[in-house]
């Protein structure tokens, strides 16, 4: 029997050996042991103890046509046999393992043959869990799995996460809309008051109001009515209409005796001829001389103006059916009156008294035997200070020592007959506090769009590096694109300004699918292009993917060769995962994140000189011997999508970008659209991009902490210039590896933003070093035509956003301090995003109020608002 099926894995960690030309000279024994368990590929980037030899082959390669020249694989037969691997199980019930395996990456039947690990449960994620419990214990399992079809566990509990995400979401929106609304409502309630400004603003047949004794009343429907007695019958033509947008007070004296019982009695006044003189409370007319008098004497027929309680009888009951509010002072206004005008016009306890009658009368000529000072002298004293102090002297009222019948009868006498409104604070610091807190944050979040801004222009010197002579990988994820964009993007990478012996195009293709709209497997495509011979068929190369379970087994072929256009040539490695022969749906395909990590653990074992799996040696072979690189001269790996197109002088600036400043671990530059002009949905996308591709990678450059390097169009080091790994470092590797995407959490910054989380793993392992943007390496990339599409590609996105964004909260070293910080600018970020929906209803909102006039706007904070947006 062949060798190779007794032990499929015997030739798992094998080193390489530098000096063999050929796999022949690799090794040719056996070491089962160490694929026993605990010492096989558990950890593929760890040093193992143990290595195993590769089987010898012999050398094979095919000639491609026209410009085009492939090399093949060189190497043994696809080895064919059903491989056992151990099987990494999600920690859970019998019945959720009886039910079948974790999901993942891959999702398998539970078989015989599989090992179930146990893995410990960290305590933020018990937290968590028991958190998302709380939130949703009042949705029962049995009916999520009757009713939602969610039949496994794993599948329930990440609805739940979802559902409580969106519960705290929610309370996140209500907590902003109670900053912004109900907080200012809490620290100042919302007041009916109206100044005299105010009320002069209503004096029209349509709108009219005036002031009376402290209150505002609207009496554009009353002055309609006719009323009063005999020949002073009031209609809106002959009396009404001139009182609009006034204060009335001139018009209701009160005598003295009903306003004040306990200072004028029927002895001292028995036919109510006591009155101060009335003025109003209006600065520009304070004596109102044309109104109608109020009083007995002005119409001795009517009956009602006999009764001396007139104004409490008859005028406030008909009146309150039209009050709007009360009459309010600002109190720097009282303080003048007071200070500049010499005017007896006091506050206490944020009320307004217009003492000016009672002190006129006092003081004049007729007051004998101080008829007209009524009020107790220490209160006089306080009132009459001579200019000393303020307008406010609620302190000195509180420091009277008086019984309490004496102080409520002082103060109704006053109250009843000189007061006027109250002091305005509607313009206090508690009122105004939610106003300057939110207009501070617009202002700051106006200075970070306004740096951005600048950020963006970076003016310099434009002219193009030369760049030093470094080993580059271009590293083309592909997955089911068509020709036309391989086409483009293959072309657009021989075609860089950067010398051809010093790049290597790797291309990975990640299964062997259809896509949409292709008449041919990807893999075919992409052979094709590069001129491969089609009647090749190289041998499939196993090695551990990034999947569970029996997934976790995959099996590539490698390609290589050089590939000719416009004059340059350039060396080109392509590895098809094609999968085992259990597989037929969606064979071979594992992921982008497992094509990533099948370079990084490349270039991990071959920095540290590990051992290496059957496809990765037969990289190293032809990388080394074939195309003629040594692989540990590669230091840089540029990411590039596979319907991306690269400029030509890309490449060079990122390079002298890189080689001019040694601590830059990662750089990308402007991702532009290659097909703006397709569709309203892509020309929407042109200032989203410039947005966040330009203007907000330019502004956190500037902290050297780009968030996001694009997988579609960036570059990280491979290792410093003092030879300490970076993007194939033990921890990076480590944590990108992971297998086990069993929640929430894990699912969307592996699967779905897996491009951002690598970034956020090299800003967390390396905070010393530098993630950078340049403005003059550019690329193009095609964006969604159709807006069912787009909403798809924005739901994923959005989706890991905040998720990396979470995880960046938490790093420990981040550039800056408090405000001035990228933690700060990272917790922007994410609050905006989650709460982007409020914050446009609440604008759309407040533009709805400004223009129908429904309330009072703060138009500044309305323009920051819009100005930002």
């Amino acid at each position: 029997m062949d060798r190779r099926q007794q032990q499929p894995y015997s030739y798992y960690g094998a080193k390489p050996d530098t000096n063999a030309s050929s796999m022949d000279d690799f090794g040719a024994h056996n070491n089962p042991a160490a694929f026993a368990r605990g010492t096989g590929f558990d950890n593929p980037f760890v040093d193992q103890s143990s290595a195993a030899a590769v089987d010898g082959s012999h050398h094979n390669h095919s000639t491609g046509h026209n410009r085009r020249t492939g090399f093949g694989n060189f190497g043994p037969g696809t080895n064919e046999k059903e491989v056992r691997m151990d099987s990494y199980a999600q920690k859970q019930s019998a019945k959720a393992v009886a039910g079948g395996g974790t999901g993942g990456e891959g999702n398998v039947a539970k078989g015989s043959h599989e090992h179930v690990e146990d893995l410990e449960t960290t305590k933020s994620r018990r937290m968590w869990v028991m958190f998302t419990w709380i939130l949703t214990f009042w949705i029962p399992s049995p009916f999520l799995s009757w009713c939602g079809r969610m039949q496994r566990p794993d599948v329930r509990m990440a609805w739940r996460e979802k559902v409580a995400i969106c519960v705290i979401i929610v309370f996140l929106w209500f907590l902003l809309l109670f900053v912004i609304i109900g907080l200012g409502l809490i620290l100042c309630p919302k007041e009916y008051v109206w100044t005299l400004d105010d009320v002069s603003g209503h004096s029209t047949e349509k709108s009219s109001y005036v002031a009376l004794r402290g209150s505002v009343y609207d009496i554009t429907d009353f002055m309609r009515q006719k009323h009063g007695d005999s020949a002073y019958t009031a209609t809106m033509d002959t009396f009404l209409l001139s009182y609009s947008g006034n204060d009335v007070n001139a018009s209701f004296p009160l005598p003295v005796r009903v306003a004040c019982p306990q200072f004028a009695t029927a002895k001292s006044d028995p036919n109510y001829l006591f009155f101060y003189p009335v003025s109003g409370a209006s600065e520009a007319d304070p004596n109102q001389a044309n109104m109608f008098q109020h009083s007995m004497n002005r119409d001795p027929i009517s009956k009602k103006l006999q009764d001396p309680d007139f104004f409490a009888k008859y005028a406030l009951p008909t009146m309150k059916k039209f009050k709007k509010g009360g009459v309010v002072w600002s109190y720097d206004w009282v303080n003048s009156m007071y200070k500049d005008q010499s005017q007896f016009w006091r506050v206490i306890n944020k009320e307004v008294f217009n003492l000016q009658p009672y002190f006129d009368a006092a003081k004049s000529g007729l007051n004998v035997n101080k008829k007209y000072n009524i009020l107790d002298s220490r209160l006089e004293a306080v009132m009459d200070q001579g200019g000393y102090g303020s307008a406010d002297v609620t302190n000195s009222w509180n420091d009277i020592a008086w019984d309490p019948a004496t102080r409520d009868s002082n103060y109704n006498c006053m109250k009843n007959l000189f007061y006027v409104g109250e002091i305005d604070d509607r313009h206090s610091i508690r009122c105004l506090f939610t106003n300057y807190m939110l207009l501070a944050f617009a202002c700051l979040l106006m200075l970070v769009v306004l740096v951005k801004f600048l950020a963006a222009l970076q003016f310099g010197n434009k002219k193009r590096p030369v760049p030093p002579s470094k080993f580059v990988v271009c590293q083309v994820p592909c997955y089911t694109e068509d020709d036309d964009s391989l086409l483009k993007t293959i072309n657009s990478l021989a075609a860089l300004d950067y010398q051809d012996n010093h790049k290597l195009m790797f291309i990975i293709c990640d299964g062997n699918i259809i896509g949409s709209g292709n008449d041919k497997p990807t893999p075919r495509l992409v052979l094709d292009i590069l001129g491969v011979d089609p009647d090749y068929d190289p041998p499939g190369r196993d090695y551990l993917a990034i999947a569970e379970g029996s997934r976790r087994h995959n099996i590539g072929k490698v390609y290589s060769g050089l590939y000719e256009f416009e004059g340059h040539v350039v060396p080109f490695m392509v590895v098809v995962k094609v999968g085992t022969i259990d597989e037929s749906n969606r064979s071979g395909n594992r992921g982008k994140r497992d094509s990533q990590i099948l370079l990084m653990a490349f270039f991990n074992k071959v920095h540290f000189d590990l051992p290496m799996t059957p496809l990765e040696l037969e990289m190293y072979h032809q990388i080394r011997h074939i195309i003629g690189i040594e692989p540990s001269n590669f230091e840089y790996i540029l990411q590039v999508d596979a319907d991306t197109e690269v400029m030509p002088d890309s490449l060079s600036r990122l390079i002298a970008a890189c080689s001019s400043d040694q601590r830059i671990a990662g750089i990308c530059g402007e991702t532009m659209l290659g097909n703006e002009n397709k569709s309203w949905t892509t020309m929407m996308q042109v200032y989203e991009y410039f947005i966040s591709h330009h203007m907000a990678k330019a502004f956190e450059s500037l902290f050297g902490s780009v968030t996001c390097l694009p997988g579609c169009f960036c570059m990280y080091r491979l290792r410093s210039s003092d030879g300490k790994p970076l993007l194939v470092a033990k921890p990076v590797l480590d944590a990108y590896s992971e297998l086990h995407v069993d929640t929430l959490h894990k699912k969307n910054l592996l699967s779905l933003g897996e491009d951002r989380y690598l970034t956020t793993l090299m800003m967390k392992h390396f905070p010393q070093y530098k993630l950078k943007f340049i403005q003059d390496a550019k690329c193009k990339t095609i964006a969604p035509e159709k807006w069912a599409v787009l909403m798809s590609q924005r739901r994923r996105w959005i989706n890991s956003t905040i998720h990396n964004l979470a995880e960046l909260m938490f790093l420990p070293d981040m550039c800056g301090f408090c405000f001035f910080s990228m933690r700060f600018v990272v917790f922007l970020d994410l609050f905006g995003t989650i709460t982007m929906p409020t914050t446009l209803g609440y604008f759309v909102y407040l533009v709805y109020v400004s223009i129908t006039g429904l309330a009072d706007v703060g138009y500044i904070s309305l323009i920051l608002i819009g100005a930002i947006y």
